[in-house]
C-alpha cells in the first residue's frame, strides 16, 4: 500500500487490512516517502523509499515481502472483511490463475460531488468501461488489462515480473496486466471488493481524468499493444467524431441516452438525477481531447528524439 501520510483515508485502509477475517498469516507493506508512524503490530511494516514514481515504490515493497501471494490496494480505499479471504482462497483453487481483482465502487459515505464521479464510472456502455468499476457481478477470465487495477489486485509472486518504472504515474498496472494475460488467466472476482473513494465531481475529477486520458494519447502513440488493441478506445474515438459532426442531432439523443443509462446505474438522489447527462458531457470531452493531446504530445516528443 503506497500512503503519503498517515490519517483519514490512509488510516482507514490500513485498518482495514488489518482487520481481514483470514485464516492464514498476512503481513501489510506500506510504502512512503518518509518514515510513518505504523500501528503497533509485528505484521506491519513501512519502506520508505523517497522516489515518487508508484512503480519503483511498488517494485520496492514487492522486493520486501515475504508472502507467495502479492496483493495491491491503495491508501484511498479499504477493503471489505473478507476480500483477503477470497482473493487467496480462489487462488488456491485455481492454481492456471496468475492474477485476480475485484470491484471498487465508491464507499456508502460518498459526497454527492463524489457519487456524482461514480456514476460517471459505473454506467455500463457510456462509462469508464471497466469491470472494476462498474462493480459487475460474477467470476470471469478478463480480456482487457484495463478491467481490474491495482487499487484492487491480487498476482503469484511468482508470475510477478515487475512494474515498469520508465511508464511513471497511469499506466504501470495496465503494461503488467497485459504481460500476465500474454501468459495466462486474469480473473476479475465479485467477492474481491474494496472501496475506493473517487475525485470529487468536477474539479479534481475531471483533472484526473485528463491525466489519465493524456496518458492513454501517449501510450497510443507509443504503440502500446494494450491500448492499440482495446477496442472500446477506438470505438470511444469513433463515436465522438461522428457525434461532432451530427452535433445537431446527435445531442439530443445523447442527453436522453445518458439521462437513461446513468439513472440505471447511479447511486445519486433522484433529484440529482437531471444533471447526469450534463456531468457525461464534460466527462467525455474531457476523454476526447485529453486523448487527442495526448497522442499529439506524444508525436512531439518522438519528433524531437
Amino acid at each position: 500500500m503506497p500512503v503519503e501520510r498517515v490519517g483519514g483515508d490512509a488510516e482507514r485502509a490500513i485498518a482495514s487490512v488489518l482487520r481481514q477475517e483470514a485464516p492464514f498469516p498476512f503481513e501489510l507493506i506500506v510504502v512512503s516517502g518518509v518514515a510513518l508512524k505504523m500501528p503497533a503490530e509485528a505484521r506491519v511494516r513501512n519502506v520508505v523509499v523517497p522516489n515518487r514514481n508508484p512503480a519503483t515504490r511498488r517494485n520496492r515493497g514487492v522486493s520486501a515481502a515475504t508472502g507467495s501471494i502479492l496483493g495491491f490496494i491503495d491508501d484511498d480505499a479499504f477493503a471489505a472483511p473478507g476480500w483477503l479471504a477470497a482473493a487467496v482462497q480462489y487462488l488456491d483453487e485455481h492454481p492456471d490463475v496468475l492474477a485476480l481483482g475485484g470491484p471498487d465502487p465508491a464507499p456508502d459515505d460518498s459526497t454527492i460531488s463524489e457519487l456524482i464521479s461514480d456514476t460517471l464510472l459505473a454506467t455500463p456502455y457510456i462509462g469508464s468501461g471497466i469491470a472494476a468499476h462498474e462493480n459487475r457481478r460474477g467470476t470471469f477470465a478478463i480480456t482487457q488489462p484495463a478491467d481490474v487495477a491495482l487499487v484492487n489486485l491480487f498476482v503469484r509472486r511468482s508470475a510477478f515480473t515487475e512494474f515498469d518504472e520508465s511508464i511513471g504515474y497511469i499506466g504501470e498496472d495496465t503494461a503488467l496486466l497485459d504481460q500476465l494475460l500474454a501468459r495466462g488467466t486474469v480473473v476479475y472476482h465479485d467477492a474481491v471488493r474494496v472501496f475506493h473513494r473517487r475525485r470529487a465531481f468536477p474539479g479534481p475529477y475531471l483533472r484526473q481524468r485528463w491525466r489519465y486520458r493524456v496518458k492513454t494519447g501517449e501510450m497510443l502513440r507509443g504503440g502500446a499493444k494494450a491500448y492499440r488493441r482495446n477496442a472500446k478506445i477506438q470505438a470511444f474515438l469513433i463515436a465522438a467524431v461522428v457525434g461532432l459532426v451530427t452535433f445537431p442531432v446527435s445531442f439530443p439523443l445523447y442527453l436522453i441516452a445518458t439521462f437513461i443509462l446513468g439513472a440505471r446505474a447511479t447511486r445519486l438522489p433522484i433529484a440529482i438525477w437531471p444533471l447526469i447527462p450534463f456531468a457525461f458531457a464534460l466527462h467525455h470531452a474531457t476523454y476526447f481531447a485529453g486523448i487527442v493531446w495526448g497522442t499529439v504530445r506524444g508525436s512531439l516528443r518522438a519528433a524531437k528524439v
